[in-house]
């Protein structure tokens, strides 16, 4: 059973812990300090005997210690100094529940056959697609659906945006509505792509009409995998189907590259179908919960 040791942040050598995330499979970029310094203020990270280590984000509230998963992460992996190593998860979720009553993680890893006792898994589906050399072999494997809607004309325009600030409010109009989150959750947001743009490890692409902007979506650098990260349509947009073209244009500017494509998932099918009708495949990760607080306060920190 592996023994875990908590440090925090500013006990680590950053710039050997970012060499090691960056070697990170998918979940590189979330591992990033700088990313994780705006995510996750107060950062540490567990590390056993073998000195693999996980990121912790722990924070007080209320009067009590709780671990959860970052907004803008959709999940971490453990990162390993090498190759061969062996993660000892459940001695990880024992070590984690002696640190705070609540924790919730999203972990990159395969569902286990046991969890240690009080702890509850759901898995959760992201969708990912390896590119093709070729953009006729992509788009050969469009569903129907998606073929018919690019088709069809439409004279709007496809390709890199630099208009943060254009980008950023139409973000802030559209995505609270549809997250639950308070519109100052995305500060956040433009925090993390001035960081993103200057360090090269991302780009915006947007479909616009003259100066409308009808869609936009973040494309995330992570490792061998290129993350679909804030997407948004506006009226317009959604009623021209913006996005399917806008999804299309990223995927063939990438065809070759040797990534794989991830669109990072959802629960709701018609999302699903979106993704899906891109040729991308299901692919599951874990929620991970354990929880010792009183029903009620569950509830209200909407726990689950």
């Amino acid at each position: 059973m592996s023994k875990w040791t908590y440090q925090s942040a500013q006990a680590l050598n950053l710039s050997v812990w970012d060499a090691q995330a960056l070697r990170q499979s998918g979940s590189s970029i979330y591992l990033h300090s700088s990313y994780l310094d705006e995510v996750a203020p107060g950062w540490g990270i567990l590390q056993n005997e073998q000195n693999i280590q996980f990121p912790v984000c722990q924070k007080r509230k209320w009067g009590f210690s709780m671990i959860r998963q970052p907004l803008f992460v959709q999940h971490f992996r453990p990162v390993l100094p090498g190759f061969g190593e062996t993660f000892d998860l459940h001695s990880l979720l024992q070590h984690l529940q002696t640190l705070a009553p609540l924790v919730e993680l999203q972990v990159d890893l395969p569902t286990p056959a046991t969890l240690p006792a009080d702890w509850k898994v759901t898995e959760r589906i992201s969708y990912r697609l390896a590119l093709p050399n070729q953009v006729t072999d992509l788009r050969a494997g469009y569903s129907s659906h998606h073929k018919r809607i690019l088709k069809k004309s439409d004279p709007m325009q496809l390709g890199i945006y630099n208009n943060q600030a254009a980008f950023m409010a139409l973000l802030k109009a559209e995505l609270p509505k549809k997250s639950g989150l308070p519109v100052s959750a995305f500060d956040k947001v433009a925090n993390l792509i001035t960081w993103i743009s200057i360090k090269r490890r991302g780009q915006l692409f947007a479909a616009t009409d003259g100066e409308q902007l009808l869609a936009a979506c973040y494309i995330l650098h992570s490792g061998d995998r290129l993350l679909y990260q804030w997407a948004v349509s506006s009226e317009a947009g959604k009623e021209r189907q913006a996005m399917h073209r806008l999804v299309d244009h990223v995927l063939a500017a990438y065809a070759g590259s040797g990534l794989e494509f991830d669109f990072e998932g959802s629960m709701l099918e018609g999302l699903q179908r979106f993704y899906a009708g891109f040729g991308a495949n299901p692919y599951l990760y874990m929620r991970l919960v354990y929880s010792r607080l009183p029903a009620l306060l569950n509830r209200i920190l909407h726990v689950g």
